[in-house]
């Protein structure tokens, strides 16, 4: 078994508990962090599960998450885990949540990944050079023209307050006669969607690695482009990003300005 079909496997695996420990009444708050992100006893449980296997199947990799502290091996790879994205609408009963793994080399390439979206039982998944994937079908970007007449964009804040005003002055200068909007607050959905042409770009702001890691490489693997908010390549030191088919990829670049 290659270690992609093993993160799927695994993937799949988180997919299921987070269903199981879904309610749509909502779940109990465990802590709040910085910024007024909320940490439920899922996010802990998902993580321990991913990091176990890790552990478990490639025990000289480091692993960084959201929820825990960085494990130092001697290997020269770095699992990057957000085991519950979109904690707040898990929180709060709303089905729109996603586990982000990735694994990244000792050059910053993004070696593989997975996104999950436990609500619909999917598992996006790509690996460096290779195609995307959703559910053991190719995806690809969206192609303008083909059943639009309008762009679909997705767009998703930070915690922040930086973050939350550099949303709030992008989403100002929207033209909703030209473009149709959507906001999950859930990087690991926004990314995929664009990735397998239900959207045809994203902004995110204020992001994290964990957060955006697969996504980058399964938005590049289906065809599209991603960038930083000047227009450069993405990169790890980035903390926003515009992902989209590449057809419109400046016109994003225009909105945020």
């Amino acid at each position: 078994m290659s270690d992609l079909q093993k993160i799927v496997k695994l993937t799949k695996r988180v997919n299921e508990l987070l269903l199981e420990r879904f309610k749509p009444s909502g779940t109990d708050t465990l802590k709040m962090k910085k910024d007024e992100e909320i940490v439920t006893q899922a996010d802990i449980d998902s993580n321990k599960m991913i990091t176990n296997f890790l552990l478990k199947h490639f025990p000289n990799d480091d692993i960084i998450s959201e929820e825990a502290g960085k494990i130092n091996k001697p290997g020269k790879r770095t699992w990057y885990i957000d085991p519950l994205d979109g904690t707040t609408n898990f929180a709060y009963g709303y089905m729109a949540f996603a586990t982000c793994l990735a694994c990244v080399d000792e050059f910053g390439n993004i070696v593989l990944g997975t996104i999950g979206i436990p609500p619909s039982k999917e598992v996006f998944y790509a690996k460096q050079d290779g195609a995307a994937w959703l559910n053991n079908k190719k995806i690809s970007v969206s192609n303008i023209g083909d059943h639009r007449t309008k762009r679909m964009f997705l767009f998703c804040g930070g915690h922040s307050d930086a973050g939350q005003k550099k949303f709030t002055k992008i989403m100002g200068k929207i033209n909703s006669s030209k473009m149709r909007f959507r906001s999950f607050a859930s990087a690991g959905i926004e990314v995929s969607a664009v990735a397998c042409g239900r959207a045809d770009g994203c902004v995110l702001v204020e992001t994290k690695p964990w957060d955006v890691l697969p996504g980058v490489l399964l938005i590049r693997a289906a065809g599209g482009k991603v960038t930083n908010l000047k227009g450069e390549e993405w990169t790890m030191k980035d903390s926003s990003l515009i992902g989209s088919n590449g057809l419109c990829h400046n016109e994003l670049l225009e909105l945020v300005k």
